[in-house]
C-alpha cells in the first residue's frame, strides 16, 4: 500500500476531473492523484471529425472561469504554442474540437498527479482513520475525498442493443467505423442533436449512396444561444433549479432540450449549404419518426407521431446518435451504505460531504450538468468544500433577470 495519504483522489480524467487536477496544482497544502484506465488522454476520439467544433467559446476551458491567472488556461497553450496573434487575428470565439482535446493533452502532461492506466476496482471506507483505500490494479491508495469523474457511457435504446442489426452502432465510435460505413449503399442517422448532425454532414462530404437522417423530434432544433438564455448557464440558474421540488425538477428538465440538445445554427446553415450544392435524391430528411423496432434482417420500422401511422426501410448500416447516460460505479458498491439519495448542492453524495461528483447531477441541478463551460465553477465549489474556505472567489448575482419570485415592496 502507497504509505502518502492523500487530501483527494479522483477516478477519472476527463475535462471535468483533468480541470479540477489543475486547479489543486497551485494549492500547496493538498495532495492528490487522478486516476484512469485509459493509456493516455482523450476526448471522445470517435467524434473528433475535422472541423467540428466545441458548443461553448474558448475561455470555458479547464480553469479560466475560476481561476483567470492559471498557467493551464487556453490562452497560456496559444501562447506557449506561439498561436496567439493567429487566434486574434481569426477572431472565431468557437475553437475546434481537435484544438481543444490537444489543449486537454497539452495540460495533462504537465500534471504529476495524474496516473493512467490505474483501473479502480473497489472503494473501501475505514470508520476509524477516516480515510478511503481505494484498491486498483496499481495499487492501493488512501485519501480523505474522493471526486468520481468518470464521465457517461454511450446510450443505445434496448430494441437497438448488440445483434438486432447486422451493423449498427453508437455515434461515439463513428471515426472508428466510418471507412466501413462508405462501402454500404444505404445508410441511417437516428437522433437530432449535435453528434447526428455533425455525422450527417460529414457523411454528405464523403458517401455517395442513400442517406437517411431520422429523428421523433418535432424539428431539427438549433441551440439557443441568446443572451438572456445564456445566463442559464451560471450559478445562479443552478441555485434556483435546486431549489425547485423533485417533483418540478423532471418536468422543467423534459422542456429544456434545445438548451443543451440543439444543434450548432452555423452547422445547420453549413448543411442547408450542402444539401443546395449538392442536390440528391439520395438523401433524406425526416422528422417526428421515432423507432420502434429493428429487425435483424436490417428492417428498421418506424412511428410517424404526427400522422400515426407506421412506416419501414431496409438499411445496410443504423448510426445511433441516441446520447450518453450515468450509471452508478460498481467500484463504490462496498461504501453504497454512505451514500445519499440525493446529490447535494455542493456535489457531494455522502452526508459527510466528502465524495463529490462530476456530471451527473442533472436531475438535481439542472441541464447544466455537462456543460463544459461550468467545469470550473463546480470545481471551486468541490475545492472551496474540502479546503472550508472560499479559495476560489464564487460570483453572485450573475444574471439581470431573477428566476424565482420577485422582490415587491
Amino acid at each position: 500500500m502507497n504509505d502518502i495519504i492523500y487530501d483527494i483522489v479522483g477516478i477519472g480524467i476527463g475535462p471535468f476531473n483533468l480541470g479540477l487536477a489543475a486547479l489543486t496544482h497551485t494549492i500547496p497544502e493538498l495532495k492528490c492523484l487522478f486516476i484512469d484506465q485509459r493509456p493516455d488522454f482523450t476526448w471522445h476520439g470517435g467524434m473528433m471529425i475535422p472541423g467540428t467544433k466545441l458548443q461553448v467559446p474558448f475561455y470555458a476551458d479547464l480553469v479560466t472561469l475560476a481561476d483567470p491567472c492559471s498557467r493551464y488556461s487556453y490562452m497560456n497553450f496559444l501562447k506557449q504554442k506561439q498561436r496567439m496573434f493567429r487566434f486574434a487575428i481569426r477572431e472565431d470565439y468557437y475553437i475546434q474540437r481537435s484544438t481543444y482535446n490537444e489543449y486537454c493533452r497539452w495540460v495533462a502532461e504537465q500534471l504529476p498527479s495524474l496516473l493512467f492506466n490505474c483501473k479502480c476496482e473497489s472503494v473501501h471506507w475505514d470508520e476509524t482513520t477516516e480515510l478511503y483505500t481505494l484498491c486498483t490494479g496499481s495499487g492501493m491508495f488512501r485519501t480523505k475525498h474522493l471526486v468520481i469523474g468518470i464521465g457517461s457511457t454511450p446510450f443505445i435504446p434496448a430494441l437497438a442493443k448488440e445483434g438486432s442489426h447486422p451493423f449498427l452502432f453508437h455515434s461515439a465510435d463513428y471515426l472508428f467505423r466510418k471507412e466501413e460505413l462508405l462501402h454500404q449503399q444505404r445508410i441511417t442517422i437516428v437522433g437530432s442533436g449535435q453528434s447526428a448532425a455533425e455525422i450527417f454532414y460529414d457523411l454528405l462530404q464523403d458517401f455517395n449512396g442513400e442517406l437517411y437522417w431520422f429523428t421523433r423530434s418535432a424539428r431539427f432544433f438549433p441551440m439557443d444561444y441568446s443572451k438572456l438564455t445564456l445566463e442559464m448557464s451560471t450559478p445562479d440558474y443552478i441555485d434556483h433549479f435546486y431549489s425547485l421540488s423533485d417533483e418540478t425538477k423532471p418536468k422543467v428538465l423534459s422542456g429544456q432540450d434545445a438548451l443543451y440538445k440543439g444543434i450548432n445554427a452555423s452547422l445547420i446553415e453549413a448543411i442547408y449549404s450542402a444539401l443546395c450544392e449538392k442536390p440528391s435524391a439520395n438523401v433524406h430528411l425526416h422528422t417526428n419518426s421515432e423507432l420502434r423496432k429493428i429487425d435483424r434482417d436490417g428492417r428498421l420500422h418506424f412511428y410517424h407521431t404526427e400522422l400515426q401511422k407506421e412506416f419501414s426501410l431496409a438499411s445496410d448500416a443504423v448510426v445511433m446518435a441516441t446520447g450518453y447516460q450515468n450509471a452508478k460505479p460498481d467500484f463504490l458498491k462496498p461504501v453504497s451504505s454512505l451514500l445519499t439519495e440525493k446529490i447535494k448542492r455542493n456535489y457531494s453524495i455522502d452526508q459527510r460531504q466528502t465524495i463529490f461528483v462530476q456530471n451527473a447531477e442533472m436531475e438535481t441541478h439542472g441541464f447544466n450538468a455537462p456543460d463544459l463551460s461550468l467545469g470550473p465553477y463546480r470545481n471551486a465549489v468541490i475545492l472551496n468544500g474540502i479546503l472550508g474556505r472560499e479559495h476560489f472567489t464564487i460570483e453572485r448575482n450573475t444574471c439581470f433577470q431573477s428566476f424565482g419570485l420577485p422582490e415587491i415592496d
